[in-house]
């Protein structure tokens, strides 16, 4: 298991500027994989030769809570979106490495992969929590028991996965990937819909699974970017979303 051992790196200390770096990095170093550009200079897209799995980031998000980067894959180049996901500008690159590194090793695979029954997903994609001592535990929301929520001792981050989610829905918060920082206060956030593998469930929960190193990474940047005389607001409360009638 490759977990988040690595020093931290000014490319994590600023939302956004490590993003459009790790994008050029995971360019560069997988050739099946081609950079677009649409008639906006806002967004790049990188997209697999089969055309069939697709990210795109965007470079002007209006906030660090604000969505930056999108996932998406297909049965066919032309065919029905099977599964998608998206990341938050504030997102850490490590989290969003782990789902394109996913996408590249198992882009044969994922354009055929059919999700399994809830359970067997359940226990696939939280694996790599469970070992490292994450429990689940029935989440407070509008729409009482239908989420669950896995947390680690230290709750420096959590999942959040809808329980009653049909996965042929394309519902696009059926899990819930955060972290805190200012107490319960989400900073970041990666959703994935209900349709989404385990195999690419489990590839960012791998990548979660020391989350004690990543808080101590986090804390370090922000006590030395921050002024403790002028600290900055902290964001809105995340809020659970209510599913959709």
């Amino acid at each position: 298991m490759n977990h988040l051992n690595t020093p931290p790196n000014d490319a994590t200390a600023v939302p956004g500027s490590g993003h459009e770096v790790l994008l050029d990095a995971f360019l560069d170093g997988h050739a099946e994989w081609q950079r677009w550009r649409t008639w906006s200079d806002e967004t790049t897209h990188a997209v697999h030769e089969s055309l069939a799995l697709r990210a795109e980031l965007d470079h002007e998000p209006l906030s660090a809570q604000n969505v930056n980067w999108r996932f998406a894959v297909y049965n066919s180049p032309v065919g029905e979106r099977l599964w998608h996901a998206s990341a938050t500008a504030s997102t850490p690159v490590e989290v969003v490495n782990a789902l394109l590194l996913s996408l590249a090793a198992h882009a044969a695979e994922y354009p055929h992969l059919n999700v399994s029954g809830r359970e067997e997903t359940l226990a696939e994609a939280t694996l790599p929590l469970a070992e490292s001592g994450w429990t689940p535990t029935p989440a407070v929301s509008d729409n009482a028991a239908r989420w669950v929520r896995w947390a680690p001792a230290n709750t420096g981050f959590f999942l959040l996965h809808d329980t009653s989610g049909d996965r042929d829905t394309d519902s696009s918060t059926a899990w819930l990937l955060s972290g805190h920082g200012h107490g319960d206060r989400s900073t970041w956030g990666v959703t994935f819909s209900a349709a989404t593998p385990p195999l690419a469930l489990s590839a960012v929960a791998e990548a979660l699974a020391d989350s004690q190193a990543l808080l101590r990474q986090q804390s370090a940047r922000l006590s030395t970017v921050h002024d403790p005389q002028q600290p900055v607001p902290p964001p809105a409360p995340y809020k659970v979303p209510r599913r959709p009638r």
